[in-house]
C-alpha cells in the first residue's frame, strides 16, 4: 500500500482554514471528508505512488 504524506487536522490550509473549528460535523465538506478517508475505494491511485519502500519524496520549494 502507498505510503502518502501525513496530514494534521490542526495545520491551516491554503485559504487559511482550521479544519476542527470550521467544517462541522453533519456538513457537506465534513461528509465529503469522512467518505473520500473512509468509504472510497482510492486503490487506482496507489499504483502511481509506488513509494511503500522509500517513502514520499521530499517537497521541493522552490522561490520565485
Amino acid at each position: 500500500m502507498a505510503r502518502y504524506k501525513d496530514y494534521s487536522y490542526d495545520q491551516t490550509k491554503l485559504i487559511p482554514i482550521a479544519f476542527h473549528r470550521q467544517v462541522l460535523p453533519g456538513s457537506f465538506e465534513y461528509t465529503l471528508n469522512y467518505l473520500i478517508d473512509h468509504e472510497v475505494d482510492l486503490s487506482v491511485f496507489e499504483s502511481r505512488y509506488r513509494n511503500d519502500e522509500t517513502g514520499p519524496r521530499p517537497m521541493t520549494r522552490r522561490f520565485c
